[in-house]
């Protein structure tokens, strides 16, 4: 007489790998997601510059604001990376940590290319102070200033 086997006990600790078409579906989704919202980002820079006045001379907005918007795209892309590594989605958290460490470098590069912007664009530092006499005091030129 044969017994029918009983199903191992399930262990809560252990946990199973989420199967491989969802995970490549959230990952695709969630890539394809990021690359639309960080598409629109640069778009709305892009406009920000664009001008159809041919006397007015365009110029684009600060990139402050852009960068910290695509900075929280990339804080969503970290948050799904720990989603998915809890989860056993190992394409998907791959994925987003690649989007991660990518939105990051960008990040950090722009931050980087505003700083030298403004660094372009602020006026050199112009002398305030008396000019005196130039030509040695010897001339009614230095008669004025008292050289």
């Amino acid at each position: 007489m044969d017994l029918p086997i009983a199903p191992p006990a399930h262990d809560a600790s252990v946990r199973t790998r989420a199967d491989t078409g969802p995970d490549v579906g959230a990952a695709v989704g969630l890539l394809a997601a990021q690359v639309l919202v960080l598409a629109g980002i640069l778009a709305a820079w892009i406009a920000s510059g664009l001008t159809f006045d041919p006397a007015v001379r365009a110029e684009f907005d600060r990139l402050d604001g852009y960068l910290v918007a695509s900075a929280c795209v990339g804080g969503l892309a970290l948050l799904a990376t720990g989603v998915a590594v809890r989860v056993r989605a190992p394409v998907t958290a791959w994925s987003q940590g690649f989007m991660a460490v990518v939105i990051a470098v960008a990040v950090l590069a722009g931050f980087s290319y505003q700083r030298h912007e403004d660094e372009v664009r602020r006026p050199a530092p112009v002398w305030t102070g008396q000019v005196g006499c130039r030509s040695g005091g010897d001339s009614h030129e230095c008669a004025s200033t008292g050289g």
